[in-house]
């Protein structure tokens, strides 16, 4: 029985990995056609980096600000989905 909910578990981490990798694939292929297809590129981005409680922000280009805030909003979503699984594995 215990081998069924780690078995569940471990498949829905691996349906998130792989959504993540598509999304992140998905996300590269639409750049490259969009500096393709418009010939002038403006490229701006934002990264977090969490260092044991010490998180490092980092962003660049003319639209950082947004793009922080996206990186800040997706951190908050994932912590609370690695929360609630290992609740949900240590519940089993």
């Amino acid at each position: 029985m215990e081998d069924e909910k780690q078995g569940a578990t471990s498949s829905v981490a691996l349906k998130l990995f792989i959504l993540g990798f598509l999304l992140v694939f998905l996300g590269v292929i639409v750049l490259v056609v969009a500096t393709w297809l418009g010939g002038d590129a403006s490229v701006s981005g934002g990264v977090i980096f969490i260092v044991g409680f010490i998180p490092i922000i980092v962003g660049a280009g003319p639209y950082a600000f947004f793009a922080i805030l996206l990186a800040a909003i997706l951190t908050i979503i994932a912590f609370a989905m690695f929360v609630w699984m290992r609740k949900r594995a240590s519940n089993g």
